[in-house]
């Protein structure tokens, strides 16, 4: 194998020219992606979206804008009282529209129908809206957020759950209700928790636009939606405790309650400005307590969201912790030498991870549970042996040696799986080891080679290298280094400050130069501040100790 991977021949060379060639015009690209299976079945999916989307806020039919409390600047005239009575309107000008001129305002807009060809040109009007709004965040989505495109899985329930904001909220929004803002908070918080903020606020974005288009079509209305999104996903960079969420819901009224206020002063046309009338008063507070309720159920249904979209928050890391979960209490009976080693490398990776700004609590909890697989095999790790122990891989072949130590990582992702650990747990698991190599073993095997040809062939890097994947996060990267470092200090005799520092400084470099850290979005800058983190804690754990005088006896 060369540097730069396996040498091409003439016919792949060949082949792969004819694939540039046909995708080089916009015509050859379509036709690839098109032809692409997963990419028709992603499309399927947006136009089902989009269809449900037109059902859902009846796009070929007009809204009913008028509600409770609501006062009409010009009036509004009934076609079978307008002849008579004097020329009396249903609604004079500046009056409060209560609950009965509401209904006869609803019988109005049902009996003026329009003909089939205003109902398809709205609808085609209503259809276009919706897929540039989908294009729009879609190309946004494919370059900021690529996985969740990218698997079928989660593009669908993102999909779903969009229809379903606009669909029940539509269906809130009527009198007496007006509660469209607690399944848009929902979509929104949830969208932030599993995924990130920009993608919550590009949704928030789009479901703000079509509840007010298909509600009220006020502008001042959008405004009130999106400013309660906004605040409710800015906090929400980690969810520490569920009282977090119930703050979230409670600035997230308080805001309602001022934009819609200030909206409302800012479009009234009344010279004295807004007045204080019970009926100007209520809507806003009744959209205080409905983003107040929505912060209740997202906090309730937390484990279930965690559950539904694969994530994990700080509430069930902090839960996790704890050293009374069933497989910590296991590893620390059957493997005390690796549960030691876990603990003292969640310490130390948490503090490298906070000092680069990852999530440190992650780390620190991915550490406990890493090395579980290894309470299968206890007895063939040096850290659950003592000097008296002989070493199970005296009378073992390096390769064999080396598939049992590799096993560890696939024995411990079977065992988290059995205990329900979420996938973020599973995957450091499966990464914290990347694909280095065994190197005590593959050395050996190398040694026996060149003593006896017969052995030759068991000498290959290949089979003594982890599966992986190399760490794909951040933070998975912390932990390789701390896991690492903390295994290679109990091989220092004497631990100085000065050895330690080399130690650290040539773990991080062989890791660099190995390519291991090349998918897990560290920088040259990260890996320098992670050093000193590293080094200074191993520094403090192997602390030096006055030697007291021995104690005369009386």
């Amino acid at each position: 194998m060369s540097w730069f991977g396996h040498k091409s021949t003439r016919a792949s060379r060949t082949v792969r020219a004819a694939e540039i060639g046909s995708t080089s015009s916009l015509s050859g690209w379509l036709r690839h992606t098109l032809g692409d299976r997963g990419v028709q079945l992603r499309l399927l999916m947006c136009l089902g979206a989009v269809a449900a989307m037109l059902v859902a806020v009846e796009g070929w039919r007009a809204p009913q804008t008028w509600r409770i409390g609501d006062r009409p600047s010009a009036g509004i005239d009934d076609p079978a009282i307008a002849a008579t009575a004097g020329g009396r309107r249903l609604v004079e000008a500046g009056q409060v529209i209560d609950a009965v001129t509401l209904q006869r305002i609803e019988q109005i807009h049902q009996d003026h129908g329009s003909t089939q060809l205003q109902r398809l040109a709205r609808g085609t009007t209503v259809v276009v809206l919706l897929v540039v709004l989908m294009v729009l965040n879609g190309a946004w989505l494919i370059r900021t957020e690529p996985e969740l495109v990218r698997r079928a899985g989660r593009l669908g329930v993102y999909l779903v759950s969009v229809v379903l904001a606009v669909g029940v909220g539509r269906l809130l929004s009527y009198d007496p209700w007006r509660a469209e803002v607690i399944p848009l908070l929902l979509t929104v918080v949830v969208f932030a928790i599993a995924w990130n903020q920009v993608v919550a606020m590009l949704t928030a974005l789009s479901i703000s636009l079509l509840l007010t288009l298909s509600t009220v079509g006020t502008i001042g209305h959008f405004i009130v939606l999106l400013s309660v999104s906004a605040t409710a996903i800015l906090p929400l960079t980690r969810v520490s405790s569920r009282s977090t969420l119930i703050k979230v819901g409670f600035w997230s009224g308080l805001v309602f309650v001022l934009v819609g206020w200030g909206t409302l002063a800012v479009t009234s046309s009344e010279p004295g400005g807004v007045p204080w009338q019970i009926g100007v008063l209520w809507p806003a507070v009744r959209g205080f307590l409905w983003c107040l309720v929505a912060g209740y159920l997202v906090a309730g249904s937390l484990p279930f969201i965690e559950s539904a979209f694969g994530v994990v928050t700080d509430i069930s890391l902090l839960e996790m912790g704890d050293v009374s979960h069933p497989l910590l209490q296991e590893l620390v009976q059957r493997a005390p030498g690796t549960y030691n080693h876990s603990i003292v490398v969640g310490t130390i990776g948490e503090a490298a991870a906070d000092r680069i700004g990852a999530n440190g609590l992650l780390v620190r909890v991915a550490a406990y549970f890493h090395d579980i697989g290894k309470m299968l095999k206890p007895e063939y790790f040096i850290e659950n042996t003592t000097e008296e122990t002989r070493s199970r891989h005296e009378q073992l072949a390096p390769a064999m040696s080396t598939l049992i130590i590799i096993g560890h990582v696939k024995d411990g992702v079977e065992l988290a799986r059995q205990h329900n650990l979420p996938s973020a747990l599973i995957d450091f698991i499966e990464q914290h080891h990347g694909t280095t190599l065994v190197e005590y073993f593959f050395y050996e095997a190398e040694r026996q080679a060149g003593d006896d040809p017969d052995y030759r062939t068991d000498a290959l890097e290949s089979s003594f290298r982890y599966p992986g994947p190399r760490p794909q996060t951040r933070e998975a990267g912390v932990m390789m280094l701390a896991d690492a470092v903390e295994s290679a200090s109990r091989t220092v005799s004497d631990p100085t400050p000065k050895r330690l520092e080399s130690l650290v400084h040539r773990v991080t470099i062989n890791r660099l130069l190995d390519g291991q850290f090349e998918q897990s979005g560290l920088t040259l800058t990260d890996l320098s501040q992670i050093e000193e983190s590293l080094t200074k804690s191993l520094i403090g754990i192997y602390h030096g100790r006055v030697t007291y005088p021995e104690q005369r006896t009386a």
